[in-house]
């Protein structure tokens, strides 16, 4: 099974009631190629960071689906977002593999945790060999002893 994560930019200046049908639109479009739609966030209107198409903002929607057969059905819908006037631009990435990659990394991680004994901190760094003086108490006294200082010359009668 592939996950992806697809986002994408409508047209600000459309109004809610036809943003709200294009996204349940893309929703259906995904449901009917065989794909199960794991979460869809709206983010509303926000500003981009450059313009595209002559608009300083647009209305964002993030949608996560995995496809367990038909993987060229991801195509399918970058195309019909490509065709859509009201999009603005999209994106779409697929994400089960990093969520591998952290899986196996996590795995590694803890097999690692089990090989180290219990004693040490665990977090790779030496310890130290004696323990540091606590606070407020007085400091050791040098290693050197201070030089004798001259005595003074005595005066004469």
């Amino acid at each position: 099974m592939r996950i992806y994560e697809l986002i994408y930019i409508l047209n600000p200046t459309l109004p809610d009631e036809e943003t709200d049908a294009l996204v349940e639109q893309f929703t259906k479009n995904i449901t009917d190629g065989g794909g199960k739609i794991d979460k869809v966030d709206r983010w509303g209107k926000r500003r981009l960071a450059y313009q595209v198409q002559n608009h300083d903002e647009g209305y964002f929607v993030l949608v996560q689906y995995s496809l367990e057969k038909n993987h060229e059905f991801s195509k399918e819908i970058e195309r019909r977002l490509g065709v859509s006037d009201a999009v603005i631009k999209y994106m779409t990435i697929r994400i089960d593999e990093d969520l591998a990659r952290i899986e196996k990394r996590k795995v590694s991680r803890d097999k690692r945790a089990a090989r180290k004994p219990a004693g040490s901190g665990g977090d790779g760094r030496p310890r130290p060999r004696s323990a540091p003086a606590a606070p407020g108490a007085p400091a050791a006294p040098p290693a050197v002893p201070p030089a004798p200082t001259a005595a003074p010359a005595a005066a004469s009668e």
